[in-house]
């Protein structure tokens, strides 16, 4: 058994809201200064900075959970965590799919720039990436299950992009082992179910303003299902 203090929200240059200081190298570097050991970086429909992060940060001695960030056809946001680097490309690659050719960025966010490990840019991303998808929350919450992955619903508590804001509350019929919660205040909506914090960083400073820490055997959603509920000695626990 094993405790990581992991930061699982966090999200590189490739998201038009990101700072561009937001390379592999630095990324990483910032997560190992402040004593974090697990990170997940999920950019907003896309998980193609996925490879070149995870290699980084293995390098670095972190481990690495893959994941991204999908907007549902409501405009929530929706975290999907995967075992493996090729489900996740492949969830990514199908999310994609579903966005428009707009380019148009209607909030002034910023470049999307996919980068290499020395955070040269390979790549513009020509679709504007923070846009709602053809599924509903409740279809890519089955989609990504389908898959093999983990979906927790994002800041459930902030008033915009999440479900409480687009939705009024959680939908019925599914059991969700975690939300993310950004405040100190825990909705009451979230009942007994564990809660999930994590810096959603999109600046270096801001990369493990908050974080949970966990205690599991291996980096799994199987394990990190088992700590959620807190099987045999497995945990998880926010500040």
């Amino acid at each position: 058994m094993r405790t990581y203090c992991a930061d699982l929200h966090i999200h590189s240059c490739l998201s038009p809201c990101a700072r561009p200081s937001m390379t592999p190298k630095a990324i990483v570097a910032a997560a190992v200064d402040r004593g974090i050991d697990l990170i997940a970086v999920t950019d907003h429909n896309t998980a193609r900075m996925t490879p070149v992060i995870a290699e980084v940060a293995r390098a670095h001695g972190l481990a690495y959970l893959y994941g991204i960030e999908v907007q549902t056809r409501e405009d929530v946001h929706l975290l999907a965590y995967f075992d493996d680097e090729e489900t996740c490309l492949g969830f990514s690659d199908e999310v994609y799919e579903q966005l428009s050719d707009t380019r148009e960025d209607p909030f002034g966010l910023g470049e999307q720039t996919e980068v290499d490990a020395d955070g040269t840019i390979v790549r513009i991303e020509p679709k504007f990436l923070v846009q709602g998808i053809a599924l509903t929350f409740v279809e890519a919450v089955h989609r990504i299950e389908a898959l093999g992955g983990l979906a927790v619903p994002a800041h459930i508590d902030r008033d915009f992009l999440s479900v409480t804001s687009q939705m009024g509350q959680l939908p019925e019929g599914i059991a969700f082992p975690l939300l993310e919660v950004r405040g100190p205040e825990i909705p009451g909506m979230c009942g007994t179910t564990t809660i999930l914090r994590t810096s959603d960083a999109h600046d270096i400073p801001q990369i493990g303003e908050r974080v949970t820490t966990i205690t599991i055997e291996a980096v799994t959603l199987a394990e990190l299902r088992k700590a959620a509920a807190g099987v045999d000695g497995r945990s998880m626990m926010h500040g």
